[in-house]
């Protein structure tokens, strides 16, 4: 699960290409194998995963916790063989924090469910990623992610989105 790979850890080398690498492993059309594998790799052991969205039981929105493992087991096999689109992630901009070894990324992005989709610019939903991250034995690690989509009641605010 978190052995030591030497191509993994030239992802890890930098927030920005951790970053970037999460979405990288999440991309792919419609029934494209991904490397779980690395996307596991780029969170601390203890790390957890927070989705702010409607819950399936009662529809209440709130916070739902999974580890990265349940992440790939669940919403990974649903994004390669359920899904009956692909999956894209854009990062449109990035307001990062860093004090000494640890860091605060506030990532927006934009999601398409195709290649084609991302070329012409045509995003079915933008969300704001909220990662925390910490740098020890060589390389950054994501320690949280908690992630929140853009809605009506809810609009991305400028600042996230690079406009003054």
């Amino acid at each position: 699960f978190y052995r030591m790979n030497k191509e993994y850890l030239k992802k890890v080398q930098t927030i920005d290409s951790t970053i970037q690498t999460a979405y990288d492993c999440l991309a792919g059309e419609q029934g494209d194998a991904r490397n779980w594998e690395l996307y596991r790799f780029l969170y601390h052991p203890n790390s957890q995963m927070i989705r702010y969205e409607s819950d399936f039981v009662d529809g209440e929105i709130r916070p739902q916790y999974m580890s990265p493992y349940d992440f790939t087991t669940s919403i990974g096999k649903y994004m390669e063989t359920i899904k009956k689109t692909g999956f894209y992630e854009r990062e449109i901009h990035k307001i990062k924090k860093v004090f000494g070894n640890i860091a605060h990324v506030w990532s927006t992005c934009e999601s398409f469910e195709s290649k084609e989709d991302m070329e012409n610019n045509n995003p079915y939903v933008r969300n704001v990623h909220s990662f925390q991250m910490a740098y020890y034995q060589e390389r950054w690690w994501i320690i949280n992610l908690f992630w929140y989509k853009e809605t009506e009641e809810f609009p991305i605010p400028n600042e996230f989105l690079g406009i003054e």
